[in-house]
């Protein structure tokens, strides 16, 4: 029984405390439930209990493989909502945390001290100008086969009405490693059959690796993934997540954009806590850059599908 991998109703609850308390859910008049408006102004109600278990029967195969991997924690993402209105949210508890000096680094283990860090009040995420002109936009592409002008991938639209990757509309409903600090080069673990992805490539490595066996069934983060999880350790333990100074940052591999400035770019976006500034940072890079990939990895979601 999948219960028996991960306790579904407890993870389900974890994830609903979360959206509650850090603002995501609005009350939808049209559907009389709790969820978001997508950047389409239509209504996305949250996914039940109910429709989550059966999310979980339906990819049953799927969990008993990837959850002695690593994947044990469930992340209910809003992938309709607008980013724009993510951020505020993810500064907003930021901030928060700020106020009452209860905002702390990531540790490594719960054995370590906590250690509080910095926030800038004026500017607790800051975002590059480019990237900030490209989201909730169709310049930015949805999960792309390859980093350049033939990606393939989706606007975010389809992407939140595609059952590959939300199984309930707007909603993506997936499996995610409880990891605070990615495995630096050479110290991965090979769990399941399936070497944990190490810092230090670059994302056209990545999605190569993606492309294999053993990481079936997983797709890289979404801006909208990082600042869920971004949200979510800050909710549960009071750390930041992704600090750079702990070769932590994280390439967020599901989008693309293109920037022309003269020439023209390839781009994937990342995000990171700034130690320096008290700051998130979000910006974005080349595909095939290996000058910053030494602090950088690439995260995964498991994210189920619709029956």
């Amino acid at each position: 029984m999948v219960n028996d991998l991960i306790p579904i109703e407890k993870e389900y609850a974890r994830c609903i405390t979360i959206l509650k308390h850090t603002g995501v859910l609005l009350s939808l008049p049209g559907s009389e439930s709790n969820g978001v408006i997508g950047t389409d102004g239509r209504e996305y109600p949250l996914p039940t209990e109910e429709q989550v278990l059966d999310l979980f029967i339906h990819n049953r195969e799927l969990v008993e493989r990837k959850v002695p991997q690593g994947f044990d924690h469930l992340q209910i993402t809003p992938m309709a909502m607008p980013i724009s209105d993510l951020i505020d949210l993810l500064r907003a508890a930021i901030l928060s945390r700020a106020s009452y000096g209860d905002i702390y680094r990531t540790r490594h283990s719960s054995a370590e001290p906590p250690i509080p860090v910095r926030v800038d009040a004026i500017k607790a995420v800051w975002m590059w100008d480019v990237l900030r002109q490209a989201i909730d936009s169709d310049e930015l592409v949805y999960f792309p086969q390859e980093y350049s002008g033939g990606h393939r991938g989706q606007t975010k639209v389809e992407a939140a009405n595609d059952g590959h990757i939300c199984a309930i509309p707007g909603w993506s409903v997936g499996l995610v490693e409880n990891m605070p600090v990615m495995p630096q080069q050479g110290q991965g673990q090979t769990l399941g059959g399936r070497r944990q992805l190490e810092v230090g490539f670059s994302p056209r490595d990545y999605l190569r690796m993606l492309k294999t066996k053993a990481y079936e069934g997983e797709t890289g983060k979404t801006i909208e993934d990082f600042v869920m999880g971004f949200l979510t350790r800050l909710e549960m333990t009071n750390e930041v997540s992704n600090d750079r100074y702990d070769n932590n940052s994280s390439w967020l591999l599901g989008q693309y954009a293109e920037y022309v400035d003269r020439v023209k770019s390839d781009l994937v976006p990342t995000g990171w806590w700034h130690r320096d500034y008290g700051r998130v940072r979000l910006d974005a890079h080349r595909p095939g850059n290996r000058i910053c990939t030494r602090s950088w990895g690439g995260p995964t979601v498991v994210r189920l599908v619709r029956p």
